[in-house]
């Protein structure tokens, strides 16, 4: 945006580079599901306008791209399944409605797992490549916006989150993301998949970027009873806010129990670069979080069955993964449901007297590597291979269970791939995550570096 308002750049050829860059990229890498050429340059012109005669919105012109479980109106939103290919939206969902009413340019739908929940093989449109060696998944289920933003085929983008789907493609791809404060964002108009641990936000490659496009989206909506007022400051004002003397918690337990070794050492260094920034990093404990990662399922099972029952004798239609994990929901019980209700203020309590008198808690994003695409994935952790789930969502699903906000940010390459890091805040303190991630951020060179297939690793 700096350089629409230095006239410098306008509007309409972010648009055409944003289009050049998918016509180039997007055949071998499947990030996106609907292209809206025609749409996003008659915007981008209204954009141009509008900078011309000072009257730019926070994100006038901005190129983005939706996960296609984002409603738009007029506009197919597949879920990423056969069973809603033609389905067209009569209202946007509130995210999308303020992202356009702020002036951002809508340029494509993107590629999801199957209702948020299905597997790296999309059984109707096709797996989402990994930018960074596309034999390898982009994670999931946001595959498609973490794909397009590494790839520079958008520089925003939404994803949503019931189990780590923001942070997942994040890590994987080497971008910035953030799980917000449970009700932060309204998700009226987005495919739900498990109504008290569904979470949308934005992915970008800066914490910076970040906090811009959630000061567009966040706040209450009245058709999204779960949604939560806004805090008095912006979130915006608190990129490159002084750190210093800041105390971040170090949970060495159930999150960092089992890594691939080379992922573990790169966190170690990752540590060492947030300790620089002026941060003091304490040990703490969080003795039954592995009993929170199984009551996140419980419920998970629970609320998508309830909501995905009409879909449950269309098992041959949906994806292997997502027909597998609907197929499993009947056997979680009504008792195991209310169980999990039971158990979740226990974790927050834990989760909170951790983190008292810290800013903020730091894990791995992810305890591996991107795994090789398969209809069923594996992780390797060095030792051994697991179902790469049980790897992916070990430090993302704890924090979806008590509504924490999270962040994710990139923290190097391993074997040429990428690794992150995630700092979890108090619930509605997106703000401290900001702080400390533009720190990190400002301190180091992850965030800058870009797959082969943009020739501009280093």
């Amino acid at each position: 945006m700096a350089a629409f308002a230095a006239g410098e750049a306008t509007p309409s050829q972010a648009v055409d580079a944003c289009l050049a860059r998918i016509a180039a990229t997007d055949d071998a890498h499947n990030a996106v599901l609907l292209l809206l050429a025609d749409q996003a340059r008659a915007a981008a012109a209204e954009s141009d306008a509008r900078w011309a005669a000072g009257t730019a919105r926070p994100l006038e012109g901005v190129p983005f791209g939706l996960k296609d479980i984002v409603a738009t109106a007029g506009i197919t939103t597949t879920g990423g399944s056969s069973l809603y290919r033609d389905f067209v939206p009569t209202e946007d969902a509130a995210l999308a409605a303020r992202l356009h009413e702020a002036g951002g340019v809508l340029v494509a739908k993107l590629s999801t797992f199957e209702f948020a929940c299905g597997g790296a093989v999309n059984r109707t449109f096709g797996p989402t490549r990994n930018p960074w060696d596309p034999t390898r998944t982009t994670g999931g289920s946001s595959s498609g916006s973490g794909a397009a933003l590494a790839l520079g085929q958008v520089p925003l983008a939404i994803g949503t989150d019931t189990g780590g789907s923001i942070r997942i493609p994040a890590s994987f791809c080497g971008l910035t993301g953030i799980k917000a404060t449970h009700g932060r964002v309204p998700r009226h108009g987005v495919m739900g998949l498990s109504w008290t641990m569904d979470h949308a936000g934005p992915m970008a490659r800066s914490v910076a970027d970040c906090a811009l496009m959630l000061d567009v989206i966040a706040g209450p909506d009245p058709r999204d009873p779960t949604s939560i007022p806004l805090e008095d400051t912006p979130f915006a004002a608190a990129i490159g806010r002084d750190v210093t003397g800041m105390r971040v918690a170090r949970p060495r337990g159930f999150l960092e129990q089992e890594m691939h070794p080379a992922v573990a050492a790169a966190h170690e260094t990752a540590l060492a670069e947030l300790a620089a920034t002026g941060v003091e990093i304490v040990d703490v404990e969080l003795p039954t979080f592995d009993l929170a990662a199984v009551a996140s399922w419980w419920i998970i099972y629970a609320e998508m069955l309830s909501l995905h029952e009409e879909h449950a004798d269309l098992i041959e239609d949906r994806d292997e993964m997502g027909a597998s994990l609907l197929g499993a929901a009947p056997f979680v019980s009504a008792a195991d449901y209310l169980r999990a209700l039971r158990l979740r203020p226990l974790f927050m309590r834990e989760l909170e007297d951790a983190m008292a008198g810290c800013d903020a808690l730091v894990t791995p994003a992810m305890t591996s590597l991107p795994p090789l695409i398969a209809p069923s994935m594996t992780s390797d952790l060095g030792g051994r291979e697991v179902p790469w789930l049980e790897a992916a969502c070990r430090t993302t699903v704890p924090f979806n269970l008590t509504g924490s906000p999270a962040l994710v940010l990139p923290s190097g390459l391993v074997d040429g791939l990428p690794v992150s890091m995630q700092l979890v805040g108090h619930p509605r303190d997106e703000a401290t995550l900001f702080a400390l991630g533009t720190a990190y951020q400002a301190a180091t060179d992850h965030h800058l570096r870009r797959p082969p297939v943009l020739g501009a690793v280093h």
